[in-house]
């Protein structure tokens, strides 16, 4: 079963429950509870075209009508207002690490507040989105409570992220302020909204006093992360502070983080993993340990940074830890020298034969779980703890498990009915992790985030995941593949159609397909076949700079492939299958340019060891001769042992030539010279 046909089809409606949500949804299937037809007898088109009429505001009415007040009846604590009460629980416990830094609860408690108060006296509160842009430090975590603290949501920006994309997010949501640092000005030269420089402000900030709690409802926003999208931009996931706290409260169920546990901050905030890495441990006392970018480094340095900052909590992407599990000494520091007691992994298939690496080489003394979850469900929905006497029989990857607590997984047919343990279906989510929808995207919410026919309480909805799953008997779920053209790269989600949108923007390029190849199964990469203008000549290096403008690090393509035409399939689609299996001639190389400077020479050095090539021209692109986001945490990792210098990522991704790096470390290092006089 390749897809699941489209459950809302030939003769739809329009459903509103008491929020003023909508939903799509089939006709012949019965109303559920607490829902209306609101709009009938159209066609698809139409329904689509009275949602985005109608619903102007895709928050449900209790979160608009929280701008001017708390609800009485949405009482649900906001997770900053849980973090207060912690930090009244363990005033001088650390909350934060930092280098050789520690941060008590009350000063990160004290620091947003009186970053709340500044905010406040900016005209900040209810229902405004505020964006955020630092390094990884203290600063970013006291900002982002701070935000909170204030009334308003999140919006994070990852300086990595090329400045188109970083003003599109600023758009969509129209955020009221952004909080960013002066070493990040670069980024945002032509923002016309207002910014805060925190740096600059923090002797004010410091000398403010602390901002009483603004409330939150439990319907208001919380956050809002954007996803890759489908049709070509972003989507921004609107997700409350109801779905954020039990998502806390439930996962910390599970795993039991409490005062003496230290987590590793890991992701980027602009990925809901880092919420999870974040919320629960700041919820329940126990320590937040932040450091160089644990993902950016070699594994002997990871597993060194686990064992000295006694790291006992520790969330990574499944393909780093598939990497990571093959440097079998590793595993063996961990179980013998390390405090780790979980370890999770999450973003794409687990698989077994890595598992049973793991469990021979550490065993049972370290839990492992393998989790799953879309931003649309707020960051975790199921989870899967084998234990080390679990029997997978012939299975190749490992399960998904069961939902959490709060959580509903519901494996349906293409007529949302449920399908026998066995069947593949795809899997609708539903309960207290389900988003809010897609911030200005309304047609698109009620396409996606469905009326919930299962659910006891009237008026709830589901969210369709597009993931096909299989459940056992017992429930437990087993990942399947995707109905669509959404992929999972190394961790990180990408839909097609938002890479395809890039590449094609090229004014050259008459349209493009993108693709994953899988010629080695080790080694999977997202390649793009492209038909150019009136047979024009497309330079590699101008087309992929292009690309580098517009898409983040991890949705640039390895490879750009310029055929004649597309193959067609005989009803007159593109024939992906068959594009799948043509193996163009590599592209012309340009001129071979050897090093012409001793920083050169030593850049391509560190490359011939990582790449395990040689004689590499310092013009070549790291991505298109074998490089990807793994390798290039190596190599960041040999540049900063080698040459002395630290090249942050966002500098790599820009410019990744040995020419361009070698720029960038002479830069870098006359920098340094400046600063010690």
């Amino acid at each position: 079963m390749s897809a699941v046909p489209d459950s809302i089809g030939e003769s739809p409606l329009v459903l509103v429950n008491g929020e003023g949500q909508y939903s799509l949804w089939a006709s012949h299937l019965a109303v559920p509870p607490g829902w209306r037809v609101a709009h009938s007898e159209s066609s698809h088109q139409d329904c689509v075209a009275f949602i985005e009429q109608t619903w102007t505001d895709i928050r449900p009415r209790s979160l608009v009508s929280a701008a001017g007040g708390t609800d009485p009846a949405d009482t649900a604590s906001g997770v900053h207002t849980l973090f207060a009460q912690q930090a009244a629980r363990t005033p001088e416990a650390a909350a934060l690490v930092w280098r050789d830094q520690e941060i008590s609860y009350r000063e990160v408690n004290e620091r947003s507040g009186k970053l709340a108060r500044l905010l406040a006296d900016r005209g900040i509160g209810h229902g405004d989105f505020v964006a955020l842009c630092a390094e990884r430090s203290p600063l970013a975590i006291i900002s982002l409570l701070g935000i909170l603290k204030a009334g308003a949501a999140y919006v994070p920006l990852d300086p990595e992220y090329p400045v188109e994309r970083l003003r599109y997010v600023l758009a969509d949501t129209g955020a009221r302020l952004l909080l960013t640092q002066q070493t990040l000005g670069h980024l945002f030269g032509d923002h016309e909204g207002e910014i805060l420089w925190l740096d600059r402000e923090e002797t004010h900030i410091d000398g403010l006093p602390i901002a009483p709690d603004a409330g939150a409802t439990a319907g208001g926003a919380a956050y809002v992360i954007h996803t890759s999208g489908s049709t070509g931009k972003p989507k921004g996931v609107l997700v409350t502070h109801r779905s954020l706290a039990h998502h806390a409260s439930s996962v910390n169920r599970i795993f039991g983080l409490a005062p003496g546990d230290r987590v590793l901050q890991c992701r980027s905030l602009s990925f809901d993993a880092a919420a999870e890495e974040i919320f629960p441990p700041l919820l329940h006392g126990a320590t937040l340990v932040l450091g160089e970018d644990p993902l950016r480094q070699t594994f002997r340095a990871l597993t060194q940074q686990v064992i000295d900052t006694k790291t006992t909590f520790l969330s990574i992407p499944t393909a780093f830890w598939h990497s990571w599990v093959l440097e079998e000494d590793c595993l063996a520091q961990l179980a013998s020298q390390s405090s780790l007691r979980v370890v999770i992994v999450a973003g794409e298939k687990a698989e077994r034969r890595a598992l049973d690496t793991w469990n021979r080489c550490v065993g049972a003394g370290i839990r492992w779980c393998n989790v799953y979850g879309p931003t649309e469900g707020t960051i975790t929905s199921t989870l899967f703890e084998p234990g080390s006497d679990w029997d997978g029989g012939d299975a190749s990857s490992v399960p998904i498990g069961h939902p959490i607590e709060n959580v509903q997984a519901h494996v349906l047919d293409d007529t949302m009915r449920p399908v026998a343990a066995g069947t593949v279906g795809e899997l609708y989510i539903g309960g207290d992790g389900v988003a809010v929808g897609y911030l200005n995207k309304p047609a698109m919410t009620a396409e996606k985030f469905l009326a919930d026919p299962f659910s006891g309480i009237p008026g709830q909805r589901l969210y369709r995941t597009g993931d096909l799953v299989r459940s056992a008997a017992d429930g437990r779920l087993e990942f399947v593949g995707r109905r669509d053209h959404q992929i999972k790269l190394r961790g990180y989600r990408i839909e097609l159609g938002e890479v395809e949108l890039a590449v094609s923007d090229h004014p050259d390029i008459r349209g493009c397909v993108a693709l994953v190849d899988e010629t080695d199964p080790e080694d999977k990469r997202l390649v793009c076949h492209v038909v150019t203008r009136d047979g024009a000549s497309v330079p590699g290096g101008e087309l992929m700079a292009h690309v580098r403008r517009h898409l983040p690090w991890y949705m640039v393509p390895s490879a750009v492939h310029v055929i004649d035409a597309f193959p067609m399939t005989p009803n007159g689609k593109i024939d992906r299958t068959a594009l799948a299996a043509l193996r163009p001639g590599a592209a012309p190389e340009s001129g071979h340019i050897a090093p012409r400077t001793s920083v050169e020479a030593a850049l391509a050095a560190v490359w011939e060891e990582v790449l395990d090539q040689r004689d590499i021209s310092v013009d070549a692109d790291f991505f298109q001769v074998g490089g990807h986001s793994l390798l290039a945490a190596t190599l960041i990792s040999r540049m900063r042992s080698k040459l002395g210098v630290s090249v942050p990522a966002r500098v790599l991704f820009a410019s990744p030539t040995i020419e361009g790096l070698a720029a960038a470390v002479v830069q870098l290092k006359s920098e340094a010279v400046t600063h010690a006089q």
